[in-house]
């Protein structure tokens, strides 16, 4: 009886991990990566003639490894991520998109992406 109530909160908290990342994973692909690719593609993709800042926005890969800037988002870290701070317009030379503001709705997809990514990345620790 006793290793069936120490393997419990060990199955739980795999169980947790796994949502997170599922969590994550689904913000990108469901509110994150639409987002980048209509308001930021142009500018920082492969498909872009230039990429601006060395930023390429089209991977997890390259939104980690950042451009000129450093990395784009610190997973977890809303605050200290520059993504975050230019979509805020926190960042005097960097307002992105420059077109205009996005809605709060937006950016707040992004905290909460940036958020999930935390519980992701201590997942795969």
């Amino acid at each position: 009886m006793r290793a069936i109530r120490l393997t419990i909160p060990i199955a739980c908290a795999v169980l947790a991990g796994n949502c997170f990342a599922a969590e994550a994973d689904a913000l990108f692909e469901k509110s994150v990566r639409p987002l980048l690719e209509s308001k930021c593609f142009d500018c920082h993709s492969a498909r872009s003639d230039e990429v601006k800042g060395n930023l390429r926005l089209d991977s997890l890969e390259g939104i980690l490894k950042g451009g000129n800037n450093g990395p784009a988002i610190v997973a977890g870290d809303v605050e200290n991520s520059f993504l975050l701070r230019a979509i805020r317009y926190q960042e005097a030379d960097f307002q992105m998109p420059p077109s205009g503001r996005l809605p709060d709705s937006d950016v707040s997809a992004v905290e909460s992406w940036v958020k999930a990514l935390e519980q992701k990345s201590k997942r795969k620790k």
